[in-house]
């Protein structure tokens, strides 16, 4: 029997700046029993004459138009890493970290013209602890929504499972492209809005500073509640670093000073301490 030829559109990075060393969406479409035709990452211009009648999108970062939807006659099937109608866009991932939320998840979905409006599939929810990093969050939506693609594509394909529209769609959200000023530190900011930045940039753009004079990339931090507090400040505590901020204190863990590779922040004390204010 002749398997159901498949375009994959996109990548398997689901957000920025995080590697994803395995071919999760990929394999998944293998399993369910189907055929990669091409693979598409690139310009539509790059889509060659294809036999496909069904293709699968991840982290494409392109809109498709209705003239490339209308080659698919069993549609484009989109896995996007929110619960849709919340944060449609190319930046699912780090804005439901900064923004804090207990939970998130993955759609599977039909592409329209629109972004990130088609109906569902299929969704499915994970609760956050406020503590995840982005790599580890990626690769827990990327292995979640690998499955629910190998499960439901046969009936997306046979018709025997048709997607329903979203629900409250006039209370959608759309995330905001990301650029290397959204890195930069302020310290006039709260703590606990810092350390999300921290942990949602990470990879790129990466959260990046000047403590007294050294520049640094900083790539781990907890909020400390240890009193009053005055943005920029910094208290050296044995071997711990403290910054103040709008509200509470960011405690560094972890850092990179320029041309340096990432480092404890102990390894840090030890070779620049005397370079901090005092």
């Amino acid at each position: 029997m002749t398997k159901t030829k498949v375009i994959f559109f996109g990548n398997e990075k689901l957000a920025t700046g995080i590697q994803s060393p395995q071919p999760l969406i990929k394999n998944a479409v293998i399993a369910a029993g189907f055929e990669i035709e091409q693979i598409v990452t690139g310009p539509l211009s790059d889509l060659a004459p294809h036999q496909a009648r069904l293709a699968v999108l991840a982290a494409y970062g392109r809109l498709i138009p209705q003239s490339v939807l209308d080659q698919f006659p069993l549609g484009i099937i989109n896995i996007h890493p929110s619960l849709l109608p919340q944060y449609r866009g190319t930046t699912p991932i780090e804005q439901a970290m900064l923004d804090g939320v207990q939970k998130t998840g993955v759609s599977i979905m039909h592409l329209t013209a629109g972004m990130d409006e088609g109906p569902i599939y299929k969704q499915k929810t994970i609760h956050l602890e406020g503590t995840e990093s982005k790599q580890a969050l990626v690769e827990q939506l990327q292995q979640l929504g690998a499955e629910l693609l190998r499960e439901v594509l046969p009936d997306i394909a046979t018709g025997n499972l048709k997607p329903r529209s979203q629900p409250h769609p006039d209370r959608a959200t759309y995330t905001s492209k990301i650029t290397k000023e959204n890195g930069q530190l302020d310290w006039n900011k709260p703590a606990d809005e810092l350390e999300r930045e921290i942990r949602a940039y990470a990879g790129w753009p990466k959260s990046y500073a000047t403590i007294g004079t050294i520049p640094v990339i900083i790539s781990g931090a907890k909020i400390a509640p240890v009193g009053p507090s005055s943005p920029g400040k910094l208290i050296v505590e044995k071997n711990r670093l403290f910054i103040g901020t709008a509200a509470n204190w960011l405690e560094i863990i972890a850092i990179q000073p320029q041309g340096k590779k990432e480092m404890p922040i102990q390894a840090f004390l030890a070779g620049y301490r005397s370079q901090l204010p005092t």
